[in-house]
């Protein structure tokens, strides 16, 4: 965002908002020290909103996500918020810092599944099922999701691919069709290389998926459908291992539902049937 967050600007957007986003900006503007600690669950229930009411604010707002938008009306507003400190510190023993850690996992997970749209769930589900193949593409800390993604899903029948090459993936997106599918995977959704081969195979008419903890980011741009992790880097001032959990639980979860829509294939491939409890 170009133009930082400041009390005027959310004073001169307020009148655009709907009814709900408003209740969030108020309670926002009342409980600022508060907020600043919370989570957009934590907001959301305390507010008694969607958490997707949130996120939706955070980008009329021009945000990419709830984290920036605190992170920002922090520096541009010190006397609502008198102090940015991660939650872990250096008195912090290694036990609580593993606790700590845990419970910023397990919490970014309750929130990806709160804010992700389950209209967009199905349709990635059922375009997925249709798929003549199957490619996942990432590089950086997204390439070990990519080749998780790619031994998940042939592992229950279907036929994938993936790369973490630069040269490799855009060679692999020009030869897609619209029979195929593409996932990029990239947690800031800026990674150039994964961007740029949606691009193309998008131009190739094949239907894209992005997973990335950055909504409106670049490689939504290139995605037929965007599943958006929630990211935790305002606790942790390093590149969120918890919104790669997500990536991972968020991949798991399509896997699954996948193999449910086809039992006996899956039952056939993993070698004995899995569904019989």
């Amino acid at each position: 965002m170009n133009e930082k967050i400041n009390l005027a600007l959310i004073k001169n957007a307020y009148h655009t908002l709907s009814k709900k986003e408003k209740l969030v900006i108020d309670y926002i503007l009342e409980n600022s020290e508060r907020v600043f600690s919370m989570t957009v669950s934590d907001l959301a229930k305390k507010v008694d909103v969607a958490a997707s009411t949130i996120v939706r604010l955070c980008k009329n707002l021009g945000y990419s996500e709830f984290s920036e938008f605190k992170i920002d009306f922090v520096r541009n507003n010190p006397t609502q918020v008198n102090i940015l400190t991660p939650v872990i510190n250096e008195q912090d023993t290694d036990t609580k810092v593993f606790e700590k850690v845990f419970d910023s996992s397990i919490q970014t997970l309750q929130d990806t599944l709160a804010m992700i749209n389950k209209v967009d769930i199905e349709k990635v589900v059922s375009i997925l099922k249709e798929a003549q193949s199957i490619q996942f593409y990432g590089v950086g800390t997204s390439a070990p999701i990519a080749m998780d993604a790619y031994y998940r899903f042939m592992r229950i029948g279907y036929n994938t691919f993936y790369s973490v090459d630069s040269h490799i993936m855009r060679i692999s997106a020009s030869r897609l069709s619209e029979l195929d599918v593409a996932i990029g995977i990239s947690h800031c959704g800026k990674t150039i290389d994964t961007v740029e081969t949606l691009k193309i195979a998008r131009e190739k008419g094949a239907k894209t998926i992005a997973i990335t903890s950055n909504a409106g980011s670049p490689i939504c741009n290139e995605a037929d459908i965007c599943l958006i992790a929630y990211s935790d880097e305002i606790r942790y001032p390093i590149e969120a291992i918890s919104s790669r959990l997500a990536h991972i639980a968020i991949l798991d979860a399509i896997c699954v539902a996948l193999s449910l829509k086809s039992k006996e294939r899956t039952s056939e491939c993993i070698g004995y049937d899995a569904y019989a409890f």
